[in-house]
């Protein structure tokens, strides 16, 4: 059996490409078949096959092999490569993304984004068409805290993410009274809460450390380059997490939380999920007092969110954070005149 030409690994050309290329080949009119495509992709025929088959099958490009001149083609004209097949909820998630730049209005980023969402519906307007009109009648978003200066710098931290490249900048900690120099390899940018924060390697520390961008200043992208750290998925990193605060690297504190929710607080509070560990318990018939449990690893977010419900909220466990919330109802009555 004749052995075929040098193969690249799987997984050097991106599926997609390889799909896009074949399409371009098809189009040219010269036939090719599983041979010559995988000669010219260097990949193996098998993989061609399957490339071919999902486009067929799946992207219903009316693709056929023709016996005469052993090779594919078109049954019918094609002029742009279709996507995959879109559902209501895709669009949905599409219009949502696209409402949520108006925070970002007059960046280089919202404008390379706002682009991308033209093409994109570009390439879907034989299976959809909605003008944005109606669409900002149905769907919206209501973006809190985003700054103008946050938009601007959100380029370059993407960049860095994106790129595995280290950032130098100053960073002034909430509780600080000047900024401080850090060294970061960044891993991913999230938003939570109406807020950009940045996760990563903090060199001169030794450990995983959350950074909010909005106190991000003198930000300098280098030319080092890191390899990304293996063990870093960020459903880790947040699992124990109730918001932005992660507590510790792996093997850090836990804590078991506790919270009696009295009133409407018990009827909010049990209608949705907060935390995947969560369990709540019904104190008093008909769910008018319930107990919230949670494991977390740290309590800054928690404690906020409990003194957000007020007198209809009470942190039972673990003592340091009921401690924590005692002591600011305290200073809140003092600065209300309070005993």
């Amino acid at each position: 059996m004749a052995k075929e030409g040098p193969v690249k690994a799987e997984g050097t050309r991106r599926p997609l490409e390889r799909v896009l290329r074949i399409h371009e080949m098809v189009l040219r009119g010269n036939f090719p078949n599983c041979s010559t495509i995988a000669r010219e992709l260097e990949v193996n025929r098998k993989t061609i096959q399957r490339d071919l088959n999902f486009m067929r099958d799946e992207l219903e490009l009316p693709l056929a092999y023709d016996e005469t001149s052993h090779g594919y083609h078109y049954t019918r004209p094609v002029s742009d490569f279709p996507f995959l097949k879109t559902t209501s909820g895709d669009l949905v998630g599409l219009l949502l993304a696209r409402n949520a730049l108006g925070g970002m209005k007059g960046s280089a980023l919202e404008a390379s984004l706002r682009t991308g969402f033209q093409r994109l519906l570009a390439g879907m307007s034989d299976r959809i068409t909605l003008p944005w009109s109606e669409v900002d009648q149905a769907f919206s978003v209501k973006s809190l805290g985003m700054t103008e200066r946050d938009a601007f710098l959100f380029e370059r931290l993407a960049r860095a993410v994106l790129e595995s490249r280290e950032l130098h900048f100053e960073y002034r900690k909430l509780a600080d009274d000047r900024p401080a120099k850090r060294r970061l390899q960044p891993y991913h940018l999230a938003e939570i809460d109406g807020g950009w924060y940045l996760i990563g390697h903090d060199l001169d520390r030794g450990a995983r450390r959350t950074f909010a961008v909005q106190r991000m200043r003198a930000v300098h992208l280098t030319e080092r380059r890191f390899v990304r750290s293996r063990d870093f998925r960020l459903e880790d990193h947040f699992a124990g997490s109730f918001g932005v605060w992660a507590g510790g690297d792996k093997g850090g504190a836990t804590y078991r939380v506790k919270i009696r929710f009295h009133g409407f607080a018990a009827r909010v509070v049990a209608e949705r999920r907060w935390h995947p560990s969560q369990e709540i318990a019904e104190v008093e018939p008909g769910g008018t007092v319930i107990d919230l449990t949670m494991t977390l690893s740290a309590l800054e977010d928690i404690a906020r969110w409990i003194l957000g419900f007020g007198a209809q909220a009470e942190a039972l466990e673990p003592t340091e954070l009921r401690e924590r919330v005692a002591e600011e109802l305290r200073r809140a009555a003092e600065r209300y005149g309070g005993g």
